[in-house]
């Protein structure tokens, strides 16, 4: 499984570039480690692990397992779960983050999946081409996602396409915000013209604001590798990428102790419903047992397992 080492890249990297330290992805592992990396470091090892202690929802809760693809690439493929009974179902998106880098995948976001899929919602945990892989970044990746979610239309499954919620993790946050702002693009822009629009977008420790993760330098200018340049270079790239809510409902959640992503992102969602830690960290609203993932779902109004 590869999840682990791409975690730890993930972590290494942003603790690196948020103390201003300039290196390539392929050097992280070189970086002399403070206490509170390595605290985090554990952190993510420990939510590594307990993903492969998880069977699949099928075997838990009775459901059913579904990859389905929404576009020919081998990249546009997403794991549908679908509860047991009848529905039809609220439905659940997951969009993985990775600082919009290729080397993550959704299994970053399974556990989340599963776990929602048995407070019955029916979940669809996509993948997308990332900067590195052949169509990504600008405006590939975003385009993905549109596609993605809109694929939820052609599913003949027992779907309430009125009640869909996108929830995405760092810069799967940033994803899941311009996901629920598509509707607000001008007609020719990319991804405008949404089949499927959410009601509420769950931002987990996510990237809110291009231009500021830009002039902060997160993810070892992760922002103008996605897309293509400064804010200056290419204006209208940042124009169409950046998320503009509006109607849509918002739920910020966020540790303090995030050493990838600071909190301060979050801060800038000021309308959101906020679900925030003073101990948590990028990692842990990732774990289900969490409380940031507990409070998420009561928000979302998902009843525990145990309650159905």
């Amino acid at each position: 499984m590869g999840v682990p080492l791409a975690m730890l890249w993930m972590l290494t990297l942003g603790a690196a570039c948020s103390n201003g330290i300039q290196m390539a992805p392929t050097t992280t592992t070189q970086v002399t480690t403070s206490p509170a990396e390595s605290s985090e470091a554990v952190t993510a090892s420990t939510y590594a692990s307990s993903l492969e202690e998880t069977p699949d929802v099928d075997e838990v809760g009775g459901g059913r397992l579904l990859s389905l693809s929404y576009g020919d690439d081998l990249l546009q493929v997403g794991d549908l779960r679908v509860p047991p009974g009848g529905g039809p179902y609220p439905v659940v998106v997951l969009i993985h983050g990775g600082f919009w880098r290729s080397g993550f995948d959704k299994s970053l976001m399974a556990l989340l999946a599963e776990d929602a899929t048995v407070r019955g919602a029916a979940t669809w945990n996509v993948e997308y081409r990332s900067v590195g892989d052949l169509g990504g970044g600008y405006p590939g990746t975003l385009l993905d996602i549109a596609r993605a979610i809109d694929h939820l239309a052609q599913i003949d499954e027992s779907l309430d396409l009125d009640d869909v919620t996108v929830i995405g993790h760092s810069a799967g946050g940033h994803l899941a915000l311009w996901a629920g702002s598509r509707g607000l693009l001008a007609p020719d822009d990319p991804g405008a013209g949404p089949v499927v629009e959410p009601h509420t977008v769950v931002a987990q420790a996510a990237v809110v604001d291009l231009y500021k993760a830009a002039e902060m330098n997160l993810g070892f200018s992760a922002v103008e590798a996605l897309l293509g340049g400064e804010p200056d270079e290419v204006p209208e790239h940042y124009r169409v990428a950046q998320p503009v809510l509006d109607a849509q409902r918002v739920v910020a959640v966020h540790g303090r102790n995030d050493q990838v992503v600071p909190i301060s992102q979050s801060g800038l969602l000021p309308e959101a419903v906020g679900v925030f830690s003073d101990t948590g960290t990028h990692f842990d609203v990732l774990d289900p047992r969490h409380d940031l993932w507990l409070r998420t779902m009561a928000e979302l109004g998902l009843e525990a397992s145990s309650q159905r």
